[in-house]
């Protein structure tokens, strides 16, 4: 197709595209409004980040600027990057509940997708129309899923990471296309330093929207690297172990690497209960170390490693890897947080690979991704026969030329002989350095990771990647029709092509598709859900409080000797309603005796538990601060499971 054809038919799909877009949006929050009943509450864990949130916008209020600064960078269990997000739309303008706004964001994020797919197709392919395609071809695709649309109206994560998560892969695409022809080490040309730039944007963002993003993203990268440079990464660690790694450096690398990436299996074939303060602490001090003495060794042989590392790979850890891992060693609690997270068994799915597949059924909660998954199985094996098909023409050249493409590490140590030796010197296949084909393994290698490595096996963990893999495959498509040297076979991959979009992009015009009045019915919106009542104790209990009171809680709740009991489920919407209750003029603040060495900043006191009896361990800690309490007020709910008591704190 000439140039003028596809700007014309590239602009119509593309306006397509993003109308398509806005309706999805008006859509959307149409819904929330009109169908939702629980727009004040949130899910738990985002119950509990909104309102560390509304404590910090608080004390920047006050003027306690180091203390609303602070939990950004404690950031033991979330990343920040949201909440700096969700604070800006607290201070912003509008008359919408901070829950609305929150809910708003991540609508935001999933919208945001689609105008970013146009952008980085075109910078990859040059076609406006293909990128117009692609970008309405997604938007189907995942709209037509078990949870993507009441993700779209949470303030969950998930399509925060489907937008990092876009430009982290074109990123990834720029970095191995500057890289391609590049021996370990090169330098990039000048003209594409700001590859570094945009790698470290993306993949810190990624990161800073939810550590295990990051961690199994970086896991997938050094797998490909490994695949990619395998001689030039046996180079390396040759030199590694002859100039660093010897006696017992080496011994402690190999127990501490075998010990963390032993614990998925530890956790699966063993009743050994590794989630343990003790154990903890000892797995963050001998990886703490391990991260330094590497980096000792980096930096103390700086020129040499240099010279041996592949460039993609010194890029990759300089510009990301490096400051992450900084920032996560920097805090015991994170590192406790993720192996709390890794010892988490849910068996909600068989397989995050295999859920990309199945068929809908009547399982509470699902198990399929898709809706209509014969599109996907129909798309993917055309994409994997594209792929193989290119693999198979990559072989074929190779042949033809009677040459090998393949490329032979350069060591600039002496040689010696042994099997690492024959490993470094291995020609290796050029082929496995292109730039589709790299983001295309690493995508993969994404889920096969997440899959192996974790035993939480909750669905939502397969769609935060879900629009980069579909945009990934689909840029086989494209590379298919244009490298085609034949006419037939030109013409045969532009109609496959063009059924297998048509078909996704079809599903606007199905029942329960987005042009259709029947897409409200069709699909779940409400993440919360619809159990307004199970929730009303929490906002009878709100109703009690005073908005100017200044009140400190003992929420028992949060207790692990009361995580059996009915309210236990009601524990983060007690903190909310609650801290937004007193908002404006009070304030609402849970007892942490870490956190809050005197009271003298509350009158009050206040006891949520499931029933009526102040705790001893409440009253001692009471009394330690130098206070009495006399109770002002006691409710107890009529299901006789929770109970809410106020105390007068009267200074001893």
């Amino acid at each position: 197709m000439n140039r003028l054809a596809d700007k014309i038919l590239g602009a119509f799909t593309v306006a397509a595209a993003f109308l398509l877009t806005g309706m999805m949006v008006w859509k959307h929050w149409t819904f929330f409004l009109d169908l939702c009943p629980m727009k004040d509450l949130l899910t738990w864990d985002e119950n509990i980040r909104l309102s560390q949130l509304l404590d910090q916008y608080q004390d920047f209020r006050d003027g306690r600027y180091w203390r609303g600064f602070f939990p950004f960078l404690e950031a033991s269990t979330w990343p920040p990057l949201r909440s700096i997000l969700s604070l800006f739309l607290l201070w912003g303008p509008g008359d919408w509940p901070i829950t609305w706004k929150d809910s708003f964001l991540g609508l935001a994020f999933y919208a945001l997708c689609f105008p970013t797919l146009v952008f980085i197709s075109f910078r990859i392919t040059g076609s406006l129309l293909f990128s117009g395609i692609v970008s309405a071809f997604v938007l189907a695709m995942t709209l037509h899923t078990t949870e993507t649309p009441a993700y779209s109206l949470s303030s969950m994560l998930e399509t925060q990471g489907m937008f990092v998560l876009l430009w982290v892969y074109f990123s990834l695409y720029r970095l191995y296309d500057s890289v391609r022809d590049l021996p370990a080490g090169s330098e990039l040309d000048p003209q594409n330093k700001s590859v570094r730039s945009l790698i470290s944007v993306s993949l810190l963002a990624l990161f800073f929207t939810k550590y295990p993003y990051g961690l199994l993203l970086f896991i997938s990268l050094f797998a490909y690297e490994t695949l990619s440079r395998f001689p030039e990464l046996v180079g390396f660690l040759r030199f590694s172990i002859r100039t660093h790694y010897k006696g017992l450096r080496l011994v402690f690398l190999i127990l501490v690497v075998g010990m963390v990436f032993s614990l998925p299996l530890l956790r699966a074939v063993t009743d050994w209960n590794l989630d343990q303060k003790n154990f903890k602490k000892i797995l963050y001090f001998l990886t703490v170390l391990l991260f330094l003495d590497f980096n000792y060794f980096l930096f103390t042989n700086r020129k040499e490693a240099k010279a041996l590392a592949p460039p993609s790979l010194r890029i990759l850890y300089i510009y990301a890897i490096l400051p992450s891992f900084i920032w996560l060693f920097a805090n015991l609690d994170r590192v406790m947080s993720l192996v709390n997270a890794q010892m988490i068994v849910n068996k909600f799915v068989r397989s995050f690979i295999l859920s990309l597949f199945e068929s809908p059924s009547d399982k509470i909660p699902a198990s399929h991704v898709f809706d209509h998954p014969w599109i996907f199985r129909a798309f993917f094996v055309v994409a994997l026969a594209w792929i193989l098909y290119w693999s198979y023409s990559e072989i074929r050249k190779k042949r033809q030329k009677g040459t090998s493409e393949g490329t032979e590490s350069t060591g600039i140590s002496e040689r010696s002989g042994g099997i690492l030796e024959k490993l470094e010197r291995l020609s290796w296949p050029s082929a496995l350095r292109d730039p589709l084909l790299a983001v295309t393994a690493v995508v993969f290698l994404q889920y096969i990771v997440i899959d192996l490595s974790t035993g939480n096996k909750q669905l939502r963990h397969v769609f935060y990647p879900l629009p980069a893999l579909i945009w990934i495959l689909s840029l086989w498509f494209f590379r298919t029709i244009r490298d085609a040297k034949e006419d037939r076979t030109k013409y045969v991959a532009i109609t496959v092509s063009l059924l297998t979009f048509g078909w996704g992009i079809s599903l606007f015009f199905r029942p329960g598709g987005l042009l259709r009045d029947s897409y409200g019915s069709a699909h779940a919106f409400c993440l919360k859900g619809f159990e307004e009542k199970a929730f009303q104790p929490a906002r009878d209990f709100a109703a009690f409080l005073d908005p100017k009171g200044r009140y400190i809680a003992f929420n028992a709740f949060h207790e692990e000797e009361n995580f059996q009991t009915p309210g236990r489920l009601l524990a983060s919407e007690f903190d909310l309603l609650m801290r937004l209750k007193t908002l404006e003029q009070g304030k609402f603040r849970n007892d942490n005796k870490y956190r809050w060495r005197n009271w003298e900043e509350f009158d009050t006191l206040v006891y949520i538990g499931p029933d009526c009896e102040l705790p001893t361990k409440n009253r001692k800690r009471t009394e330690s601060l130098g206070y009495s309490a006399t109770l002002i007020s006691e409710h107890r709910h009529e299901s006789g499971q929770y109970c809410i008591k106020e105390y007068r704190l009267i200074k001893m």
